[in-house]
């Protein structure tokens, strides 16, 4: 089994060791792997590392927003059927809060589900049906981990 060290570089974390291919995923079930990904609009930069074991997932997500608040956090959750349900754990402006995140997996892309709505606390709310989610079109790219 592979052990993930993650390291803090400037407010983004990364795992230590490359992103197995998805053929190396497939090969070694039951053993966690992981898979980074990128996202760059204008100035602005996302990044995603994703530890997936048996379908729990775990991982570090930046959104980098150039001239504004920046959100550093972990996620947790459930991946199936290529789709990513969780919780995302996150400081703004020394602010901790909580708040749902949805991802699509589709080869090396990475696609970000759009709530539908938000509640009174302007948490975002997704719809609970797969099929009803809808995606930004602008997907994050697979890279290596760093």
């Amino acid at each position: 089994m592979r052990t993930v060290v993650l390291l803090s570089i400037p407010f983004i974390f990364f795992a230590c060791q490359s992103a197995p291919s998805s053929q190396q995923a497939a090969a070694t079930e039951g053993e966690a792997s992981a898979h980074c990904y990128r996202k760059v609009t204008g100035r602005d930069t996302f990044e995603l590392q994703l530890v997936v074991n048996d379908g729990d997932v775990k991982g570090v997500l930046a959104y980098n927003f150039h001239e504004k608040d920046k959100n550093n956090g972990t996620v947790d959750g459930i991946l199936q059927d290529n789709i990513f349900r969780g919780k995302y754990h996150f400081t703004s402006e020394g602010v901790t809060s909580d708040r749902p995140v949805i991802f699509k997996m589709m080869g090396d892309q990475l696609y970000e589900a759009l709530a539908d709505s938000a509640d009174a606390n302007g948490v975002p709310v997704f719809a609970t049906d797969d099929a009803r989610l809808r995606f930004d079109p602008s997907p994050y790219s697979k890279t290596d981990c760093k």
